[in-house]
């Protein structure tokens, strides 16, 4: 058991209060440097509060540390008849898929399709990690009867990877993302993302697009649009590139018409300023150090530190063409994306100081 999981064991049998922030950002440290002793141990402590969020947290690393002997006492504790005990949480689902437990496919559809968001979008994200042919029908149903809503069960359209090709699906998931609330379209970005790499350039567009708002505007859909940037293979080098070029404004404006946007009347300025947006939120979510839901999907190993060179970083002591000079070029000096920059500079330098030390100890 490593050190992180001791001490959070004795906080939560100190009787001090419990943060929630605390208790995460332990969590995802012991997700990443634990093993399978660590995971049983808060398996236990969370089978013994399941009624309460701030032990759910736990999960985390049960998810990721644990094995399947760990997964069926999850199980056991969490299902009656087949299905979710009342006080138990939907997460349950997702984790026990994540473990390689097997469940019952109609169950987790059933899920798919009840108003409750948060139990449809485990279930949506449980199903991703395994097979089930025998309900693709119902799904493919369901998909048709909501299709062009503005709402609807958010992340129902990452499955239709599963029974859809890519040239029929994807020019139909990106129309329907003209027309859906913001409130909705993280699964559709994710629908996109399921099929691969070849997709990376979609992907690529539909962030840069204004309509499509995946920025920290709390829908929570820039989180979808991170978690899928390693599954087409779009790294943040990509986009640093983007925010640079001079005339990549103008390409992209022009590809999100192709994309069956209309982009009439939208300035440089707003588009620009649209972007610098995108960005500084995908890139805040990468120094919280989030880890992808999806098992099978290789996370980015981008270094902050090469990261940090080249957004602030000048090419010559003569012109300021680092992104803060950039912004103040195409935005003005005293525009708030120079400030939340600024702020973002400080973020990354604490951020490259970990991995220097990290590098250190190893």
């Amino acid at each position: 058991m490593i050190q992180p999981t001791e001490t959070l064991l004795e906080w939560f049998h100190s009787g001090r209060p419990l943060d929630m922030g605390v208790i995460q950002s332990y969590c995802r440290v012991i997700a990443r440097y634990g093993d399978r002793e660590d995971a049983a141990v808060l398996l236990q402590l969370y089978l013994e509060h399941p009624e309460d969020y701030r032990y759910v947290l736990l999960l985390e690393v049960v998810m990721r540390c644990g094995d399947l002997e760990l997964a069926r006492q999850l199980h056991q504790c969490s299902f009656v008849n087949g299905k979710l005990k009342e006080e138990v949480p939907g997460d349950i689902l997702h984790v026990l898929a994540y473990m390689g437990y097997q469940l019952s496919t109609k169950y987790l559809v059933d899920c798919v399709m009840t108003d409750d968001w948060y139990l449809s979008k485990d279930a949506c994200l449980a199903l991703l990690h395994m097979p089930c042919e025998d309900q693709h029908q119902r799904l493919k149903d369901k998909f048709e009867q909501v299709y062009g809503n503005a709402i609807f069960p958010e992340i129902l359209p990452a499955l239709c990877a599963k029974w859809a090709p890519a040239d029929k699906m994807v020019p139909k998931l990106l129309a329907w993302g003209e027309q859906a609330s913001v409130d909705c379209n993280g699964g559709l970005v994710w629908g996109i993302a399921m099929y691969g790499t070849s997709q990376k350039e979609q992907i690529r567009n539909v962030l840069w697009n204004p309509n499509w708002e995946l920025y920290g505007n709390g829908t929570g859909s820039h989180w979808w649009a991170y978690m899928a940037m390693p599954m087409v293979g779009l790294t943040f080098s990509d986009l640093i590139r983007d925010l640079k070029d001079e005339a990549g404004l103008v390409t992209f404006t022009d590809k999100a018409s192709s994309v069956q946007t209309s982009q009439e009347g939208l300035t440089r300025s707003v588009a620009a300023e649209h972007r610098f947006h995108v960005f500084h939120d995908l890139l805040q979510l990468k120094l919280e150090s989030v880890s992808h839901p999806l098992r099978y999907v290789m996370e980015s190993q981008e270094s902050m530190l090469n990261l940090y060179q080249q957004l602030f970083s000048w090419s010559t002591p003569h012109v300021d063409d680092s992104i803060l000079g950039v912004i103040a070029q195409a935005l003005g000096t005293d525009h708030v994306l120079v400030e939340r920059y600024n702020q973002l500079r400080s973020r990354m330098e604490l951020y490259v100081r970990h991995e220097i030390e990290l590098d250190a100890l190893r």
